[in-house]
C-alpha cells in the first residue's frame, strides 16, 4: 500500500489566507479605526501627520515615524498585540469568514505623450522671473543647461498656450505651467502633472550624476528657485535639486538608488501637508542610504519661491541662508 505523498506546491492553510486577504480587508475586519489608505494614519498609535502607508496589492504595510513594517500577519499581531504564531491562526479564522473579493484588474499605465519641447529663450526665462517676482534668473539657465527646463506650447479648453515644463533625462514624469502664471482653464490650478507622469517620481533624481549635496524640494517653483539659491550662494556647480510635483506621493522604488551615498536637504512647504510629506521622503531616503536633514521656513516665507521671491535685488541678499550646516563644495562632485 503506497502511503499518501506530501506535495510541496499544495499551499498551506497559512499560504491560502495571507493570498485570500490584504490589509485594506483586515483593518476592517479587525475593527480597527480610521480608514485604510495607500497614506494613512496608523491605526496603532497617535497619529497627526498621515505617516503611515499600505502597499498597493494591500500586503504589506510600514509607519515612516516608527519604522515598523510588516506583512498581512504582523499586521494581524501588532492589531491584536499577539505573537505571530497567534496571528497566523487568527488570519486563517479570519480568512475562512471571509468572501472571496473580486479580483481588481490593474488598470495598463496611460503613456506618457511628452510635449515638444524648444530651449527657452533668454526673454522666457525673464518672464519666468518677473512672473515670480524673483531678482534674478541665472538658476533658470542652470535648469536649462541641464535639460531641466523647457519650453512648450499646451492646448487648454482649445486654446494653445505658452507654458515652461520640468522633467529629467527619465523622463518619468513632466509637471507644465502657464508662462503667464494664471491657472490653467481646464482644471482650475496652476500646476498640470501630465497624464501618464508617475506621481512619486522626484523630478531631477535621474541627473544627479556624482554631485553628494542633493536639494529636494515640492514643486516646480520650488525646483528653479533652488537653483538660482544654489547660484547665490556659490554652489551651483556643487548641487543637485530635485522635486516632487506634489506633496501626496511617496517616492518611487526606482528612483531611491539615485540617492544613496548623498546628502539630502529637504524644504519642506510651511503647513501640514508639506510636514506629512517631508516626513515621509526623509523615511524613505534614509532607508535607501542618503543622509536626510530639513530645512524649515520662517514666517512670513513659507517656500523657496518665496524665500527667492523676498532677496533684495540689489545685494542679492537673501533672508535665509538655506545652506546652513551643509559642508563647502564636496571635492568629488564635479
Amino acid at each position: 500500500m503506497t502511503s499518501p505523498q506530501f506535495n510541496p506546491s499544495t499551499p498551506s492553510p497559512l499560504d491560502r489566507a495571507k493570498e485570500h486577504l490584504s490589509i485594506f480587508v483586515l483593518w476592517h475586519a479587525l475593527g480597527l479605526p480610521g480608514a485604510p489608505k495607500k497614506i494613512c494614519r496608523s491605526p496603532f498609535r497617535e497619529d497627526r501627520r498621515a505617516s503611515f502607508s499600505i502597499s498597493d496589492d494591500g500586503k504589506v504595510f510600514h509607519d515612516f515615524a516608527t519604522n515598523d513594517s510588516g506583512d498581512v500577519v504582523a499586521f494581524v499581531a501588532r492589531a491584536k498585540k499577539c505573537s505571530l504564531g497567534d496571528a497566523a491562526r487568527e488570519l486563517i479564522r479570519i480568512a475562512a469568514l471571509t468572501p472571496a473579493q473580486p479580483v481588481r484588474q490593474k488598470e495598463a499605465r496611460k503613456p506618457l505623450r511628452i510635449p515638444a519641447f524648444t530651449v527657452p529663450s533668454v526673454g522666457d526665462l525673464a518672464e519666468i522671473q518677473r512672473v515670480r517676482g524673483w531678482p534674478v534668473f541665472a538658476g533658470l539657465e542652470i535648469a536649462t543647461q541641464r535639460g531641466l527646463l523647457h519650453r512648450c506650447s499646451m492646448t487648454d479648453d482649445g486654446v494653445s498656450r505658452p507654458a515652461w515644463a520640468i522633467t529629467d533625462s527619465a523622463r518619468r514624469s513632466v509637471q507644465v505651467r502657464r508662462m503667464d502664471g494664471q491657472p490653467w482653464s481646464w482644471n482650475k490650478a496652476k500646476a498640470w502633472t501630465l497624464g501618464g507622469s508617475i506621481a512619486g517620481w522626484p523630478i531631477g533624481a535621474a541627473d544627479i550624476g556624482d554631485r553628494r549635496l542633493v536639494l529636494f524640494c515640492e514643486g516646480g517653483p520650488d525646483f528653479l528657485a533652488a537653483h538660482t539659491l544654489a547660484w547665490l550662494a556659490d554652489r551651483a556647480a556643487f548641487v543637485a535639486v530635485v522635486c516632487v510635483p506634489g506633496a501626496t506621493a511617496s517616492l518611487h522604488p526606482d528612483a531611491l538608488p539615485f540617492f544613496t551615498g548623498r546628502h539630502v536637504r529637504i524644504f519642506e512647504h510651511a503647513d501640514d501637508a508639506g510636514s506629512d510629506a517631508g516626513q515621509r521622503w526623509a523615511s524613505q531616503l534614509k532607508q535607501a542610504g542618503a543622509t536626510v536633514d530639513g530645512f524649515t521656513f520662517d514666517a512670513p516665507h513659507k517656500d523657496l519661491a518665496d524665500l527667492l521671491a523676498a532677496t533684495d535685488g540689489e545685494s542679492l541678499n537673501c533672508p535665509a541662508d538655506v545652506f546652513e550646516g551643509l559642508p563647502k563644495e564636496d571635492s568629488s562632485c564635479r
